[in-house]
């Protein structure tokens, strides 16, 4: 009767010893779903967008506040008339867009939403095309939203009136 526990117990420990592929927990695949407020504004972006492409002026007017502007670096503010006529101007054509990783901090009756935007265009036969970050404040009108500030950067490009700046010599 020993000699079989010996036997089991031998038989087990070799079976302990020898290695054994380690238990991996099963993977499931995630999917990356939009939020509710990621899938409103980027439906309205593109829509604001495509009323630029279609010379829509009436569909772009009421996507924006009665106090809408625009910001951009080293430019003063552009009031929403301005900003309307220039896009709705013969001489821009915005030929494609893409906005992509958006994002929506909704604040209640406000929401800042951010993105970047890739777009193909010209203004006066100068190339408008670029990568943009954007960063827009909507404001709750009634049931629906209302543009009031946009944001509006290039990124990666300087401007060809930029001056180099030569290397601090001491001296100056």
């Amino acid at each position: 009767m020993r000699a079989s526990y010996v036997c089991l117990f031998s038989i087990f420990m070799l079976s302990a010893a020898i290695p054994q592929e380690p238990v991996s927990p099963k993977l499931t695949p995630t999917i990356i779903t939009s939020t509710r407020q990621v899938t409103l504004f980027t439906g309205m972006e593109k829509q604001m967008l495509q009323a630029v492409q279609k010379k829509d002026r009436v569909a772009l007017e009421g996507m924006l506040s009665d106090d809408f502007e625009v910001a951009m670096p080293n430019a003063d503010p552009l009031a929403s008339e301005d900003w309307v006529d220039s896009v709705m101007a013969q001489d821009f054509i915005l030929k494609s867009y893409v906005i992509r990783q958006m994002s929506v901090a909704d604040l209640g009756e406000a929401a800042v939403v951010k993105f970047e935007r890739f777009q193909q265009g010209t203004y006066k036969a100068r190339n408008e095309s670029g990568e943009f970050f954007v960063v827009d404040l909507w404001k709750k009108s009634g049931d629906s939203w209302k543009l009031a500030n946009r944001y509006v950067a290039r990124v990666g490009a300087t401007s060809s009136s930029a001056k180099t700046q030569s290397r601090p010599s001491g001296k100056e």
